[in-house]
């Protein structure tokens, strides 16, 4: 079964890169690798742990998995001891993808660009009421595949009057399906 953003993929018929189609298509599994981490001014370092991500660093362990649950997966990432959960669904309704980090929703929706799959944040909710844009992460994510034919990653977020929240950035490698 694979993940939202899998579904919009196979919808839209995006000819995305070899490891980016089979980190989507896996449905589940553990992938390791490395990652740095950047954060903003003071606030955002703040926003950003209360939300469990982690602290700024270069060369951090890295893991994600992603496990079925519902209609959805749960995607666990641990950058070094520090562990954050979202559950990621698909809105077929709206033909997105959307991430719950505890009260937090955000709708997502993705696109190719060039060989990089962007994601872009479509909106925000916090305990199912839409959040104003001021209050909306913005997001210039993408996923691609490396040199060396792993899964890469550029992932950021910030706030309109705050700035860069987080962005970490890595790779890691995707075995073949079976």
């Amino acid at each position: 079964m694979s993940d939202a953003f899998g579904r919009i993929i196979a919808e839209q018929g995006l000819a995305v890169p070899a490891a980016v189609a089979r980190f989507h298509a896996a449905g589940s599994g553990r992938y390791r690798g490395r990652a740095d981490i950047t954060s903003g001014n003071l606030l955002a370092r703040l926003i950003v742990r209360l939300a469990g991500f982690p602290a700024p660093g270069r060369d951090v362990d890295f893991e994600i998995s992603t496990t079925p649950q519902g209609d959805g997966h749960i995607w666990t990432r641990r950058f070094g001891t520090r562990k954050t959960r979202s559950y990621l669904r698909y809105d077929s309704r709206h033909g997105c993808a959307v991430e719950q980090f505890g009260p937090f929703a955000i709708r997502m929706e993705v696109q190719m660009q060039g060989e990089v799959l962007a994601v872009q944040v479509l909106g925000a909710s916090f305990l199912g009421l839409p959040l104003p844009r001021l209050l909306t992460p913005q997001s210039a994510s993408s996923e691609f595949q490396t040199p060396d034919g792993g899964f890469g990653f550029d992932i950021s977020a910030s706030l309109p009057l705050i700035g860069l929240l987080i962005r970490y950035q890595g790779s890691f490698d995707v075995p073949e399906l079976r």
